[in-house]
């Protein structure tokens, strides 16, 4: 219902045209310039500060502006910076909103310079939809206004969609003509007539009603409101158009890589030396609604340009991609039409920040497309057929130098069978699933620690098909993996850093960047592929026995063990990717069991000299492209003459960790004074620091300790870490096994945020429960350690990279567990869990260069 409360326009006329503007109406004007826009903003001003209204100016376009201070004082002006992005530009109007209350006059510069800005006309639709609620909500009163014949139809649609009132308006000599279009709720015979309005005092305005005065305003309409059919085009798309058809050398196309790749100085200057006009078209024709492609995308495709580049013939090595691209904003058109928008702006205060996600998690996953963006998914879906998909994230922040965002977003697989319908739906699905996985707690808290809470992220998606062969039922890549151009796992002296090294597995690549549960990814320095990260022969124990795979049959991501599956690969296969187990068939046959087990190594793949060089050389050019280490994922499909051919899936900057404090060794120290000292076997690059506070798991203990409860420990430790929040204190973990693992049988189950306080993270080997550092270097648990700053050191009891390890270096000190945990823990949980303030102080040192690390007290 209109509030029937009226506002005055300082145009006696214009007021009697419409039954006068009403508090809560966002008034439009389509003009010719801004010269007429900023005739009836003066009036209005004018008006509204003699009755001593309220009045707010957004001041943010070019052009100049549209009421001079000096004549109205009392006007504030507030200047809005639209360069950070749409969302901290809405935000900003909001907050001012928020601020002035109800009854405000607002005046608006042009909103065609937001089209410029943002590159799509849509945005600026974007901008109007949800700002205009707002106008309404506090009983406000808005001027707003565009260009004629700048924007196209579908965003003028959604404009006069919500818009109150809407005048045309159209310049004459020594007068302008206006008529209104749509008038909210209001009516009278003469309401839609076009009218005429003198420039001088005072003003006089008639509406034109005889057949003379039409045919004469009809002709200047006729003359200045011709369309052409670009309008049927977003300014997005008819840019790319002019650029096309006008771009002569890389600098001409600066514009493009920014809107495309985003606003990185280091990445833009990447895409310069690397991407064409012909490549910037390419990437065009993919992708579906505007914005960016985001970091996963536009890292792939200037890892797969450098490589074209620079490696012609490896280039040849690589499987041709052909991804789509569904641009970062869509998502915000998506949060805005399931009716988010309101919400997010609750969702910045800082009680909103986590409990209103939650709200909004649920609307995006029950949102719904627009026809249009429906039709571009269908013909995206036409294209791919029965291939099956993965639907990955890509937002403007991800894998961007020092925030890599690694494993917190959502991929999700689409196997892609049924008919074109029911492809759809599961896209749609899948889409909904990464975009709520912006709200998902661990996402909150890793933006919240990085000091990223207020900074704009877009999701955009990146659509890629599924690189594979068909295994009867189930399809998947030979091999896929990670690989980095520097290997700050240094698990042998022999080793040079600088040489990278490859995280392996059999199958799909979620293996290899997840910490799997019971396998063992292979982790192989590329100088020596031959060299074991656990033992000096690599063994079926420390092996991978189950593969990811997409089963046809279910329409799923599944996975299996290499015994359920050994029976759909052909032998060919088998012989390069599997090895028997034939230790642990002999102890079965002992047993009266006769049985064939398998595992994998990749040993076969690692042993072929042009797929290690072909890697080798990948990561280095791209390493001297980016002048700074990087890491990659890809997948590897292999035939029956062992050819074999890269799929490039992913490329960004590497975070190699350490506090990058150099200092030399001690050269001599009393062996009762080292608690342990490493050959290699850390992760990350030269660190020092004096040690707080060392919480040691006694791996005996925690073995022993009930299964059913060993969680129970994973918790003292989530405790033992809020208690130091805050507190500056530098504290070193030392588990058994695998720490964060799900399986309490391989390691301690924290969570990442149990462990957020801690600097240095140490896991123990302990043999005799199968206690085993997974040597997670690679995987995202991995990423996390090294965004969190905290140091990684692997220790084991028989490897020639762990020279010392006094686990009972504290034996004479006192734990302090139950001094700072709040639960009644009992006295075995205790003796699990110690916790010790070195009372003669205790240092770590690292060094780059010789590999080794000691910790010793000073």
């Amino acid at each position: 219902m209109i509030n029937q409360k009226r506002a005055y326009s300082g145009l006696n006329g214009l007021d009697e045209a419409i039954d006068y503007m009403r508090y809560g109406d966002s008034v439009v004007w389509q003009i010719e310039n801004f010269k007429e826009y900023a005739f009836f903003v003066r009036l209005f001003v004018e008006k509204s500060v003699k009755e001593n209204k309220n009045v707010v100016y957004f001041r943010f376009a070019e052009h100049p502006p549209l009421i001079d201070h000096s004549e109205f004082p009392n006007v504030h002006i507030k200047e809005i910076d639209y360069t950070p992005g749409f969302e901290h530009f809405v935000m900003s109007i909001s907050d001012t909103i928020e601020e002035e209350g109800s009854e405000t006059h607002y005046i608006f510069d042009s909103m065609t310079s937001l089209q410029v800005a943002w590159g799509a006309d849509f945005m600026m639709g974007n901008f109007f939809v949800v700002t205009a609620p707002e106008i309404k909500r506090t009983n406000s009163i808005a001027y707003f206004a565009y260009k004629r014949n700048h924007h196209s139809f579908e965003s003028m649609a959604r404009i006069r969609e919500v818009a109150n009132v809407l005048f045309d308006i159209f310049p004459g000599e020594n007068r302008m003509y206006f008529q209104p279009i749509i008038v909210d709720e209001r009516y009278h015979p003469s309401i839609f007539l076009p009218h005429t309005v003198k420039m001088d005092p005072p003003y006089d305005i008639k509406a034109l009603t005889n057949g003379i005065d039409l045919a004469h305003y009809f002709s200047i309409v006729s003359a200045k409101g011709d369309v052409d059919s670009a309008q049927n085009l977003d300014n997005w798309e008819r840019f790319f158009m002019q650029k096309k058809t006008e771009a002569k050398t890389q600098n001409d196309l600066r514009e493009l890589y920014t809107m495309i790749f985003g606003q990185d100085e280091h990445i833009l200057s990447i895409a310069e030396k690397n991407v064409n006009m012909a490549d910037i078209m390419s990437i065009k024709a993919r992708m579906i609604g505007v914005g960016g492609i985001g970091g996963k995308a536009t890292g792939m495709i200037l890892a797969r340009k450098i490589v074209e580049k620079n490696l012609p013939d490896i280039s040849k090595l690589l499987e041709p991609h052909d991804s789509f691209y569904v641009c970062s904003n869509l998502y915000y058109t998506f949060l805005i039409k399931n009716k988010c928008w309101s919400l997010k702006i609750k969702q910045r205060k800082k009680r909103g920040y986590f409990t209103v996600a939650e709200i909004i998690k649920e609307r995006i996953l029950e949102g719904e497309f627009s026809d249009n963006i429906r039709d571009q998914f269908r013909r995206m879906l036409e294209y791919y057929g029965q291939s099956p998909i993965i639907v990955r994230s890509s937002s403007l922040l991800e894998d961007a130098f020092g925030n890599a965002f690694a494993g917190k977003y959502e991929s999700v697989f689409c196997v892609n069978k049924g008919t074109l319908e029911e492809r759809l739906l599961a896209f749609e699905d899948a889409v909904r699933v990464v975009y709520a996985s912006t709200m998902d707690e661990s996402v909150l808290e890793y933006r919240l620690k990085r000091g990223l809470a207020a900074k704009e992220e877009q999701m955009a998606l990146l659509v890629q098909r599924v690189t594979g062969s068909l295994f009867k039922d189930y399809y998947m890549p030979a091999a896929a993996g990670v690989g980095f151009s520097y290997n700050a796992y240094r698990f042998s002296k022999d080793i040079d850093p600088h040489m990278g090294m490859v995280r392996l597995v059999m199958g799909l690549g979620t293996r290899a960047v997840d910490r799997t549960d019971g396998d063992y990814p292979r982790i192989a320095a590329l100088d020596h592929p031959d060299l074991s990260a656990i033992k000096k022969k690599y063994d079926s124990d420390f092996s991978q026995k189950k593969v990811d795979v997409l089963d046809l049959t279910t329409n799923s991501l599944v996975t299996k063990s290499l015994e359920e599956i050994q029976g759909k690969m052909a032998p060919w296969f088998k012989n390069i990717m599997l090895e028997r187990d034939r230790r642990h068939e002999a102890e079965l046959k002992i047993l009266g069991i006769d049985k064939t087990l398998y595992y994998t190594t990749c040993n076969n793949l690692l042993k072929k000299k042009e797929f290690i060089g072909a890697i080798s050389s990948i990561l280095k050019t791209i390493e001297h492209a980016y002048n700074y280490p990087v890491d990659i994922e890809f997948a590897l499909n292999i035939s029956k003459d062992f050819d074999f051919v890269i799929n490039l899936l992913q490329c960004r900057p590497l975070q190699v960790g350490g506090n990058g404090i150099r200092e030399s060794l001690p050269a001599h120290i009393d062996t009762s004074d080292i608690f342990f000292a490493l050959n290699g076997g850390t992760m990350g690059g030269a660190y020092s620091q004096d040690i707080d506070v060392v919480i040691q798991v006694m791996p005996k203990l925690y073995y022993e300790y009930p299964y059913n409860q060993k969680s129970v420990i994973a918790r003292i430790i989530g405790q033992i870490n809020e208690y130091y929040d805050n507190t500056d204190k530098v504290i070193m973990l030392l588990v058994p096994g695998r720490i964060g693992t799900s399986s309490p049988e391989l390691g301690v189950p924290v969570t990442f945020a149990e462990i957020s306080e801690m600097s240095i993270v140490c896991e123990v080997s302990y043999e005799g429960a199968g206690y085993m550092p997974e040597l997670s270097f690679g995987s995202h648990f991995f990423q996390d350690l090294v965004e969190a700053d905290i140091f990684y050191a692997s220790i084991f009891e028989n490897k020639d990279t762990t020279e010392l390890y006094n686990q009972d270096f504290f034996a004479q000190e006192s734990s302090h567990l139950l001094e700072m945990t709040s639960d009644i823990i009992d006295a075995d949980a205790a003796d699990v869990v110690r916790v010790y303030q070195p009372k003669d102080g205790l240092k770590i040192i690292s060094d780059i260069e010789s590999g080794k690390t000691i910790c010793y007290r000073p």
